[in-house]
């Protein structure tokens, strides 16, 4: 299963990639959401896309999993944050094909919900 991770913390994406690696899964890690949208047009479009809410970048982690939605319409989308769930979905509504989960992330919650999508 390939998964897209988009973060801008270099040490989260560090970590979550090693996380998932050590799972199995193939990953393609950037911290730049504009970038990420390009890469599996080289690569082939990704199974599960993680990404953060809060990029600070031109695009936000709900923009990159609209856009994702659009260009990969089978991609299932996790968004992570550091604000509980009543903070972030008072800003936009969680898509219904997506999940969030808040931050710190444990290996067993993510890796939990990746299996929970693939099941959906």
């Amino acid at each position: 299963m390939r998964v897209l991770l988009v973060d801008d913390d270099e040490l989260v994406r560090l970590a979550l990639m090693e996380m998932l690696s050590d799972a199995g899964y193939e990953v393609v890690e950037t911290g730049d959401p504009v970038d990420a949208l390009g890469l599996p047009e080289h690569l082939g479009p990704p199974d599960v896309l993680i990404t953060d809410i809060d990029l600070h970048s031109e695009l936000n982690g709900f923009e990159v999993a609209s856009y994702a939605h659009q260009l990969w319409p089978k991609v299932r989308i996790i968004l992570v944050s550091g604000l509980p769930a009543d903070h972030v979905h008072a800003r936009q509504p969680l898509d219904p094909r997506d999940r969030f989960i808040q931050k710190p992330l444990s290996a067993d919650r993510l890796l939990g919900t990746i299996a929970q999508l693939a099941a959906d």
